[in-house]
């Protein structure tokens, strides 16, 4: 029994042995290479202007329900142009832009959006004749409460989406009326609206 116990343990202690040895041998005999150039992430170039038309904002103070062939004779638009400012230089992807009509929460608007009517047409650089519609069939948009915040936004409005590679511009005109359909309950109301135009990649 005591031979046993000798032997047992002259076993491990070579095992012991071994293991040190391997381990101390591997450390001599590892090696260490490291990356010669540095690892680089550049980002592209991601930068849109808005800039209004020489009319500035649409101001009906004394406005009547009418066709949408009166209202594109008679009334002047909100124009506006979204341009892609990167070039093909820094840039290389398209930006998206989404345009938005809001109502705001600063200065609620009291008339009805099942009434207020809106076209948006692109004059540039071809000119496309969008489709009238009622502000309050359109699709929602929704931006979420930081930018809703920022921009004092209440409810946001799809009026239409689109890409501009670098270097592009697009012009819209945007008409708003009172539908032809309204009636006299609209009286002594108002509305008021700011677009946004919301870009990503």
């Amino acid at each position: 029994m005591r031979s046993g116990y000798k032997v047992t343990l002259g076993i491990l202690t070579i095992m012991i042995l071994v293991t040190i040895t391997i381990g101390t041998s591997y450390s001599y005999y590892s090696i260490a290479s490291t990356q010669e150039n540095p690892n680089e992430i550049s980002t592209t170039c991601f930068d849109v202007s808005y800039t209004e038309g020489p009319n500035g904002s649409i101001n009906l103070p004394a406005t009547y329900p009418m066709s949408e062939a009166n209202a594109l004779k008679k009334l002047q638009p909100y124009e506006f142009t979204i341009t892609n400012t990167c070039t093909s230089e820094n840039a290389s992807n398209p930006i998206n832009y989404v345009v938005t009509l809001n109502t705001l929460t600063s200065n609620v608007s009291n008339l009805p959006l099942s009434v207020l009517r809106y076209k948006l047409n692109e004059t540039s650089p071809s000119a496309v004749a969008g489709t009238s519609g009622l502000l309050g069939s359109a699709t929602p948009y929704d931006f979420g409460d930081s930018i809703k915040t920022t921009y004092d936004l209440d409810a946001s409005y799809n009026l239409v989406t689109g890409t501009l590679a670098p270097g592009e511009s697009i012009t819209y005109n945007l008409y708003l009326w009172i539908d032809e359909n309204a009636n006299t309950d609209i009286m002594n109301q108002t509305f008021t609206g700011r677009v946004l135009v919301y870009s990503y990649m």
